[in-house]
């Protein structure tokens, strides 16, 4: 597993953002109108079609969470963001 993989995130709407690798996109609900952000492994579901079938495992969930709590880290302070379950 390459854990040096590109990734970027988009946040199209106050309600979820967009995370990418490569040509995959999954799209993760949060809510950028609270104080907060819990980040936990329900948060990520599954890659947008075509890669629908590409199993998200517990460790490429967690890489994913650690992807958007560096993200965040530029938008908010450490304070504001709980990691759950990990």
């Amino acid at each position: 597993m390459n854990n040096f993989q590109k990734y970027s995130i988009k946040i199209p709407h106050f309600y979820c953002l967009e995370y990418y690798e490569g040509e995959k996109k999954m799209v993760i609900e949060m809510d950028f109108r609270e104080d907060y952000f819990l980040l936990e492994p329900k948060l990520i579901t599954h890659w947008e079609k075509p890669y629908e079938d590409v199993i998200v495992d517990t460790g490429k969930k967690r890489e994913i969470l650690q992807n958007i709590r560096e993200f965040l880290l530029t938008k908010t302070t450490p304070s504001n963001i709980f990691m759950k379950d990990l």
